[in-house]
């Protein structure tokens, strides 16, 4: 525990050492006499934008759960505390899918497999989109601006590799169980391993259990339809869509207005280095470098272009902190309560008082 602190600070102090030397290279008193000149109508909506993409981001993994499924409230919650545990456990996202997964089976009436696999599928679905609305965002570049061959070669196999990756990936989960051999290799060859720690494991019911859940999920895969995908695809494409519209609000309320199809470019483009495991909570600094780094390639003024940066992250990163931790610390409390009026119950539910006061007295020999 005490070595998972000490690198958890150490990555923070990173983080921070990067972000300091990012606002000495920017300019850092540039920087804030540029923020001075914003326009806090604009920026209340930026927020506004951000809360609206967050719901979007819900309702389309809402579509793809099994019915009952989950109330709209209960989807916001959990992925509000998945994006929490994203941010202080970054692990290109498997962090937060992991308790998205968890706090969403406690939720609902659905099996594990069944909410793995719309978690799963939506994160495939999101990939998906991701390499669409590159490709559109790309054609209307080039229709509006120059792009050179090297950035165009670069978009053109970013988003085919992503949309391809995705593809192969629900056509994976679709077919799962033909990785029952594999698994079952893997469990073979592992087991002397696993024996020297666990010696009463038995191999035979660990490849029957794996068989069983790989059955499981394939058929929870299969029973979400291709109409609640296209649905769930058609808002996370039009999130993508409107979450650029904060960093853009952003540059109009600098008094610096820049193409739309430029900022949904880099919009994309970051969410992909948010992806990348680095380690660092919140990704602190090298979001900020990365798309500063962008728009200045796009041509805009190192000082604007991190000024525009430093108030995209204190929208989409800060305030996102602070309602998901607090959403988390809601959620953890909530629970809590939730056991202790459960222990509280049990009596009644076992039984009236007076039974347990019969069960006691036989335990002590009084009748």
């Amino acid at each position: 525990m005490k070595l998972h602190i000490s690198i958890t600070n150490i990555m923070i102090l990173v983080g921070a050492v990067i972000f300091g030397a990012y606002l000495y290279f920017v300019g850092f008193w540039q920087v804030v006499d540029i923020i001075k000149g914003l326009d806090i109508r604009i920026a209340l909506l930026a927020i506004a934008i951000d809360l609206l993409c967050i719901s979007l981001f819900a309702i389309s993994w809402k579509f793809l759960l099994k019915s009952p499924g989950i109330k709209l409230k209960d989807s916001v919650i959990v992925v509000l505390v998945s994006i929490f545990g994203d941010m202080m456990i970054p692990t290109g996202s498997i962090s937060g899918e992991v308790m998205r997964i968890s706090l969403a089976t406690k939720k609902t009436k659905l099996h594990m497999s069944e909410v793995t696999a719309s978690v799963l599928i939506h994160r495939l679905t999101l990939g998906i989109t991701f390499g669409v609305v590159l490709g559109v965002s790309v054609v209307m570049l080039l229709a509006t601006q120059t792009l050179n061959l090297a950035a165009l070669s670069l978009f053109i196999f970013i988003g085919a590799a992503v949309i391809f990756l995705g593809g192969l990936g629900i056509l994976a989960a679709v077919n799962i169980c033909r990785f029952k051999r594999f698994a079952r290799v893997c469990l073979t060859k592992m087991a002397g391993i696993i024996r020297r720690f666990k010696p009463s494991f038995s191999l035979e019911n660990a490849q029957l259990r794996v068989e069983r859940g790989l059955e499981e999920f394939q058929r929870a895969v299969k029973e979400i339809s291709k109409g609640r995908v296209l649905l769930a695809s058609s808002l996370l494409i039009a999130r993508w869509f409107i979450i650029a519209l904060i960093p853009y609000l952003v540059f109009i309320s600098l008094g610096h207005p820049a193409s739309y199809w430029m900022v949904l470019t880099v919009s994309i483009f970051v969410s992909m280095v948010q992806m990348i495991p680095i380690g660092i909570p919140g990704m602190v600094g090298v979001m900020e470098v990365s798309m500063t780094t962008f728009f200045i390639g796009f041509g805009i003024q190192a000082d604007i272009a991190a000024s525009a940066t430093i108030l995209t992250r204190l929208v989409m990163f800060w305030f996102e902190l602070l309602i998901s931790a607090s959403t988390a610390s809601f959620q953890g409390l909530s629970d809590l309560m939730k056991n202790a009026k459960s222990a509280q119950e049990m009596p009644v539910r076992n039984g009236d008082a007076h039974s347990c006061d019969t069960v006691q007295r036989k335990d002590t020999g009084i009748v």
